[in-house]
C-alpha cells in the first residue's frame, strides 16, 4: 500500500536551526526559549509561503482574483498565527521543549535525501490528490475542478489538526491561554474553507493547471 505525504522545504536558515535544536536535544541540550518560538514563527510562515504566497506569485502573472483572495488569507493567517505564538509562549519550560521536540520530528519528512516540513496524509486523501492531480496533468481539469476543490477542504481540516493543534498541544497552557487557542483556530480554520471555496472556483483551466503543478512538488507518495 502507498503512503502519501504534504511537505515543503523550509528557508535553509530556519532548517538549520530545527537541525541544531534537535540534535543537541537528543543530547539531552535545551535551548533558549527565545528558539523554540523564532521556530515557531518560522514554520508557521513557512505553510503560509507554501500554500499561499507562492501561489500568488504564479496568479498574479495572470489575473487578479485568486490572488486577491490568497492575499487576504494569508494576511489573516500570519496576524493571528503572530499575535498568537506571543501570546502563548513565554519561557517554554524543559517539559514543553520535550514535546515541542517531539512535535519537530513529527513534522519531518525526507524527500529523496532532502528534510522537508509535512506530515503523513491519510491513506485515502492522498490518494485522491494523487488521482486529482493525475487528471489536471491529463488535461481533464473540469471534471477534476469540483473534487479538487473538497479535498483541498478536506485537506485543510488535516492540516489544522497537524500544524495547530499538535503545535499548541505541545505547551501547558493554563485556562486563559487555551481559550485563545480555540478562538485561534476557529479563525484559521474558517478562513481557510471560505478562501477554498472562493479560490478554485474563480480560477481559469490555465491558473487551475499551474496551481495544480504547484501542488504536484508537496504532495508525494512513496
Amino acid at each position: 500500500m502507498s503512503s502519501y505525504f504534504f511537505s515543503f522545504p523550509l528557508d535553509n536558515k530556519l532548517q538549520t536551526t530545527i537541525d541544531g535544536l534537535l540534535a543537541d536535544h537528543a543530547q539531552g541540550k535545551y535551548a533558549d526559549p527565545a528558539v523554540s518560538s523564532q521556530i515557531a514563527v518560522g514554520t508557521t510562515d513557512g505553510v503560509i509561503k507554501a500554500l499561499a504566497l507562492d501561489v500568488i506569485d504564479i496568479l498574479k502573472h495572470s489575473g487578479e482574483d485568486g490572488a486577491g483572495i490568497l492575499s487576504v488569507l494569508a494576511g489573516l493567517l500570519k496576524s493571528t498565527m503572530h499575535v498568537l505564538i506571543k501570546q502563548i509562549m513565554g519561557k517554554v519550560d524543559k517539559g514543553e521543549q520535550d514535546k515541542l521536540a517531539g512535535y519537530l520530528n513529527s513534522r519531518r519528512v525526507y524527500v529523496g535525501d532532502q528534510a522537508r516540513f509535512g506530515f503523513e496524509l491519510p491513506a485515502a486523501l492522498g490518494a485522491r490528490f494523487d488521482d486529482l492531480l493525475g487528471q489536471i496533468r491529463a488535461g481533464q481539469i473540469a471534471a477534476a475542478r469540483p473534487g479538487l476543490t473538497t479535498a483541498m477542504t478536506d485537506f485543510t481540516e488535516v492540516a489544522v489538526k497537524r500544524f495547530y493543534d499538535e503545535f499548541t498541544g505541545s505547551l501547558d497552557l493554563g485556562f486563559v491561554k487555551r481559550k485563545l487557542v480555540d478562538v485561534g483556530r476557529s479563525t484559521v480554520l474558517k478562513g481557510s474553507h471560505t478562501a477554498v471555496n472562493k479560490l478554485f472556483g474563480s480560477l481559469s483551466d490555465d491558473e487551475l493547471k499551474q496551481v495544480a503543478a504547484h501542488y504536484d512538488t508537496m504532495f508525494t507518495k512513496a
